[in-house]
């Protein structure tokens, strides 16, 4: 199969067992996962899931009712940090922000971040652009309509951009050099770009999200900006747990890169062990549950981990509860379990599959005080 990002043919590298894949928004679709690797650039990507446009214009919904709601990004001392106001502290310490800019984020969905900057900086120009209408109503609260737009960039916006963002787009595009190349024609002559997308190799989940399309590794972002004229003077892989983020200017010129094969090499021996991790792992969850198949059961972690143990149980009415930490999913309902939080559930359970990321699974896990009988599965 060709490499949407490279024309490379590259190789098969992973199918899922079954016939279910999980989506970004923890959802259960039909098909199976399957991923390719590019050699030549150190790149993975996923087959595009059937009708991807129509996917992303009607379906994608990321808590669009409200801008204020938002995915809990991590706890610290038990206070919660949520993922949107994270990027921007992270943005205001890494891009300097001045009145008069005119700023778009592209592929922005609630477009909250710019909102939220908005306050803080007065005087910026804020812009908007994604590829659905789904989130006008919210837009249409802090800028006026000739400053967003959805599925065509306007053509007045070239040329006149000093700095776009992009917050976790880049992963679900088909063609990112075609979207990149969009980007760097808005840009002024001294605009800049500021980039996050997921960091596979910090978080193995995203290595079966069916509607994440690009996998990127250092090389393979490295490579996408060279291809559309842009310097990179930044990929920071701290800042942001489990992401990337990329600053980079705009030199309307070529750009050479280094010879990277060796950093290749290492990302193909990392891209294999995930791929390994995750093949069989269904079948290891199924032969646990065969264990304990009479036993009650809960699963801590509503996201996609979560839905990948939930997804793969033959017995899934063992399942009595979900334990999350994010304050937009408990006391809801997921595939008709209620879900509770860490330190208020009060339904008994025999066994806990823990749907973590197996970096801070255990961790997490000590923190709770769960009886000696509960047997415990991680991932």
């Amino acid at each position: 199969m060709k490499s949407t990002l490279t024309q490379n043919q590259a190789r098969l590298l992973y199918v899922s067992e079954s016939d279910k894949s999980i989506t970004s928004l923890s959802k259960v679709i039909d098909g199976r996962t399957t991923l390719y690797f590019d050699d030549e650039i150190g790149h993975t990507y996923t087959a595009e899931i059937e009708n991807i446009d129509k996917y992303y214009d009607e379906e994608y919904h990321i808590y669009d009712e409200s801008d204020e709601d938002d995915v809990l990004y991590k706890v610290v001392d038990g206070v919660k940090i949520f993922r949107q106001q994270h990027q921007l502290d992270v943005l205001q310490r890494k891009i300097s922000i001045e009145p008069g800019m005119n700023i778009l984020d592209y592929g922005c969905a609630k477009g909250t971040v710019l909102k939220r900057l908005s306050s803080i900086v007065p005087g910026i120009n804020p812009h908007l652009f994604d590829v659905s209408q789904m989130y006008t109503h919210l837009w249409k609260n802090f800028i006026p309509v000739s400053n967003f737009s959805s599925y065509q960039v306007k053509s007045e916006w070239v040329g006149k951009m000093q700095l776009i963002t992009s917050f976790f787009a880049f992963e679900h595009t088909p063609d990112p050099i075609k979207e990149l190349t969009t980007i760097q024609g808005l840009l002024s002559p001294d605009g800049y770009v500021y980039m996050i997308v997921p960091n596979m190799y910090e978080n193995t989940g995203d290595f079966i999200v069916a509607d994440h399309i690009h996998h990127y590794s250092k090389p393979s972002l490295r490579y996408l900006f060279q291809q559309c004229g842009l310097e990179i003077l930044e990929i920071d892989e701290k800042s942001h747990f489990a992401a990337f983020i990329i600053v980079a200017k705009n030199t309307q010129g070529a750009i050479s890169v280094d010879s990277q094969d060796d950093e290749v090499q290492r990302v193909k021996g990392d891209v294999e062990d995930i791929a390994g991790y995750w093949s069989g792992m269904q079948t290891k969850i199924q032969v646990f549950e065969s264990i304990s198949s009479s036993k009650t059961a809960a699963i801590y972690g509503a996201g996609v981990y979560g839905m990948f143990i939930a997804s793969t149980l033959k017995k899934f009415d063992n399942v009595k509860l979900f334990i999350d930490q994010n304050p937009l999913l408990i006391n809801s309902e997921l595939l008709g379990v209620p879900v509770f939080s860490p330190d208020k559930y009060d339904v008994n359970f025999e066994v806990l599959y823990v749907g973590l990321n197996p970096l801070i699974a255990k961790e997490v896990i000590s923190k709770l005080q769960l009886p000696e009988h509960v047997e415990v599965f991680y991932l």
